[in-house]
């Protein structure tokens, strides 16, 4: 007898209130280390910029060294999330199409989410064991990235150079402009979060690497 497999039910009041509070807390630890540093964050900070008392972060957390694990093991499950796509969704497109989606929902998750890039960079300067924990989640994106990349070089859809150049190229150029947004505000008077901008970076990216044709 073929046993039939229920689905799971639904989450009570209780437990989807108690996720929303963890995902609150994880989001602001993200943002107060990515301003001011793992060494400069406190508990207390963050805590208070979620409205929740600091006790509640330790009772859940431990440490700050545990909540900033947590944090980012949250910022990377959030990108694979952001950045999946159901495969019907972009059925009949073509193998190029399919990257330039990519390239559009890469430049948005980067607008949505400048912490990324900010977190990392600084975790990237100190290069500790903080550091390696987190290569783990960037080294299984690098891996699994890597196989269609060298399939659309071959297609000659991306330049064929250095497929790890090719990575950090592209990561570059996606995150900066949001990465330094008070910057680009202040020099250029442009607010790099509208939707405006946001679109006409994804589109420039875009141009430059599969729509631009050089003249003779």
């Amino acid at each position: 007898m073929v046993k039939i497999q229920e689905a799971p039910e639904p989450l009570g009041v209780r437990e989807q209130q108690k996720q929303a509070t963890r995902a609150s807390i994880l989001q602001a630890a993200l943002e107060m280390f990515a301003e001011k540093g793992f060494e400069g964050a406190s508990i207390r900070d963050i805590a208070a910029k979620v409205g929740v008392n600091h006790a509640l972060i330790k009772y859940h957390f431990e440490d700050k060294e545990s909540l900033w694990k947590a944090a980012v093991e949250f910022l990377f499950d959030r990108l694979n999330e952001e950045m999946t796509v159901a495969p019907e969704s972009e059925e009949g497109l073509s193998e190029l199409d399919r990257v330039k989606n990519f390239v559009r929902r890469y430049v948005h998750y980067c607008a949505q989410h400048p912490e990324h890039a900010r977190i990392m960079v600084q975790a990237s300067v100190r290069d500790d064991e903080r550091l390696e924990w987190a290569t783990r989640f960037i080294k299984r994106s690098h891996m699994v990235g890597m196989t269609d990349l060298k399939k659309h070089v071959r297609e000659g859809i991306w330049p064929n150079v250095s497929h790890i150049s090719l990575i950090y190229i592209l990561v570059a150029v996606c995150q900066t402009f949001f990465m330094l947004a008070p910057e680009v505000k202040r020099i250029h008077g442009i607010d790099p979060f509208s939707k405006k901008a946001i679109d006409a970076h994804a589109d420039a990216i875009i141009t430059l690497f599969f729509d631009h044709k050089s003249e003779d």
